[in-house]
């Protein structure tokens, strides 16, 4: 199965590697994409109809998707491990060892995951590392805005996450599988990516933090390719 990931931080001029002022919107240097060039992306590059929608959910934060993930495995709608094209600003991929790469292919520790599995909360920057030790992903690919140095994944440390106070409890109950093999990690850049394979599920992130208020405008425009479930 193929699962469509988009963040709403990917439609824009440049990385935003800080949050907003005050926890707020970023400022006027990040510009939206166009409406006409969101559309030729998704069209085009990620193969979306406006005519045959996907099933998928709108989440404030990217770390939200773990809670329809879960939702989805338990009801049988989706079978993991399926594959995860990922298309954000940022990689969400923990850089604290346990996740590491090595000949095209991410490797996790389970015995350092489980050790350090409740040290820490689940957020929207480590999101995938801990699907990848659920053992829910078979494949990743990141689509990046850009790519720098700071973003490859080069000698992660160990992962650590813990349940929100006020986050799903869900969480708690999810447990680290061993896969030995790892899971084959591509990056291709937006321009160099095209797939003619549809998705079965997909998901955005609003990530309000890391776009401008002007990048809402794109939000209805996306979801326009998406059946809400």
């Amino acid at each position: 199965m193929r699962f469509l990931d988009l963040d709403l931080d990917f439609f824009l001029n440049n990385n935003a590697y800080c949050t907003g002022f005050g926890n707020g919107r970023l400022g006027s240097k990040f510009k939206p994409w166009s409406v006409a060039k969101a559309r030729r992306f998704l069209e085009e590059r990620c193969c979306l109809s406006l005519d045959t929608p996907i099933p998928g959910r709108t989440v404030e934060n990217h770390d939200g998707v773990i809670e329809f993930w879960h939702s989805l495995i338990n009801s049988g709608d989706l079978r993991v491990p399926f594959d995860l094209i990922h298309i954000d600003a940022h990689p969400d991929l923990s850089v604290r060892g346990g996740l590491y790469l090595k000949s095209g292919l991410l490797h996790i520790d389970s015995e350092s995951a489980l050790m350090t599995l409740k040290k820490e909360y689940v957020h929207a920057g480590n999101y995938l590392t801990f699907a990848i030790a659920c053992g829910w992903i078979a494949s990743l690919l990141w689509v990046p805005l850009y790519k720098t140095l700071k973003d490859l994944p080069e000698g992660y440390g160990p992962i650590q996450f813990k349940k929100r106070e006020d986050g799903d409890s869900h969480i708690a109950e999810l447990s680290v599988v061993e896969k030995k093999s790892g899971v084959p990690y591509k990056i291709l850049s937006w321009y160099g990516f095209r797939t003619i394979e549809t998705f079965n599920y997909m998901a955005l992130s609003r990530s309000s933090n890391f776009t401008p208020l002007e990048s809402d405008a794109l939000i209805p425009v996306i979801e326009g390719y998406m059946r809400q479930i």
